[in-house]
């Protein structure tokens, strides 16, 4: 009994000299600066392999639990290839195109999504481009709260044919921005930016799933742009871009904006004449026992110029809005909370009726009121 003691002991000790060695050999190791961090030599290969593995293991982990929705949606996927050009091309470059050289230098190089995508579901490809990889140069999505708009990229993303067939097209590369505009707007790089997605002159937005932003009121669109560089009204991909922009700057493009005349859709196929008349009924009426007011009673276009006009918005714009308040994504303003309380008594099938309705009304000008201070 006394030697199986002494057995034990003796090998618990050894463990704790063994131990012991290993923690002092490490911290001799990271205190003499000797491993090479530099990105012009790789890493070991057993650091690399360590890496991939810890990397892939929490890719795989960490979505196993995301449900992905339809991505087959022309409009989702012309937006996400909108949110490609504006967010990921400086490193992973456009489709068909070398990566620049200065970007390859990085280490590890951002990957060649051709191949990179093949091998990813939809889930892993949301959960990297939402949340970023540590130690990879691979941000996070700018707002978090807007899944929407990172799913969107992930239809892109997943349909190689669409994206690599006509990416120009997609992107809005291929939208002018025509010879006209105020205060020397067209042709200026924001501008141009601004152009390929929203509306520029008798060119209509660049799918259905991005605001119509002709003849809103300025004091509206003064105050959106306000919001997203203060980052109190969530999106990842107008934060960046507002952020940048200076107070003048910003009056200039809401003035613009507001003064362009709506361009008319081409002809769609023809509304459930039900569902327009529930949605109409939404609109115009409200849901009183459910106490929804008339979306109209606001967003006619002839009330405070800070209600955006909603008919002929397009019908998914509104609906993912409606469904954003319900997420609270856009709770982050005061107007934005009043919304989020109304858009949280609606159940889907009160949102899609509402927004067919309201994109099927002929669009409309607000009205010329004077351009009161937009909050801050």
């Amino acid at each position: 009994m006394e030697l199986k003691n002494l057995t034990w002991r003796t090998v618990a000790m050894a463990f704790g000299v063994a131990a012991g060695g290993l923690m002092l050999t490490g911290a001799l190791f990271v205190w003499s600066g000797i491993y090479n961090v530099a990105a012009s030599t790789d890493h070991l290969s057993v650091t690399t392999w360590l890496f991939e593995k810890v990397r892939e293991q929490s890719i795989a982990t960490h979505s196993s639990w995301i449900e992905a929705p339809p991505l087959d949606d022309e409009g989702m996927i012309r937006l996400g290839a909108s949110h490609y050009e504006g967010g990921c091309v400086s490193c992973h470059g456009r489709p068909g195109e070398l990566i620049n050289p200065i970007v390859s230098g990085m280490l590890p190089s951002p990957p060649d999504l051709t191949v990179t995508i093949a091998r990813r579901s939809p889930e892993e490809i949301f959960w990297i481009v939402k949340h970023g990889l540590k130690y990879t140069g691979m941000p996070a999505w700018p707002d978090t709260k807007r899944d929407d708009e990172v799913w969107a990229l992930t239809a892109f993303l997943t349909h190689p044919l669409e994206r690599t067939g006509d990416y120009s097209g997609l992107a809005g590369l291929t939208r002018g921005a025509g010879d006209e505009g105020r205060d020397g707007l067209a042709g200026s790089r924001v501008f141009t930016r601004c152009a390929r997605c929203h509306e520029s002159e008798g060119i209509p937005t660049n799918g259905d799933r991005i605001p119509r932003l002709a003849g809103q009121p300025e004091a509206y669109l003064l105050r959106s742009l306000r919001e997203y560089a203060q980052r109190t009204r969530t999106s990842g991909a107008m934060q960046p871009v507002a952020y940048l922009l200076e107070d003048g700057k910003m009056r200039d493009l809401a003035a613009y904006y507001s003064a362009l005349a709506p361009v008319a859709d081409k002809p769609s196929a023809a509304h459930d004449p039900e569902q327009l008349r529930r949605g109409e009924a939404i609109a115009t009426r409200g849901i009183p026992e459910e106490k929804v007011p008339a979306c109209l009673s606001c967003h006619s276009g002839r009330q405070s110029p800070h209600f955006p006009a909603l008919a002929g918005q397009h019908a998914d714009y509104i609906a993912e809005q409606l469904r954003l308040w319900q997420r609270g994504g856009r709770a982050g303003t005061a107007y934005g909370r009043i919304m989020a309380t109304i858009a949280r008594r609606l159940g889907e099938q009160q949102i899609e009726d509402v927004s067919a309705y309201l994109a099927s009304r002929p669009a409309v000008r607000a009205a010329t009121l004077p351009v009161a201070e937009a909050s801050q």
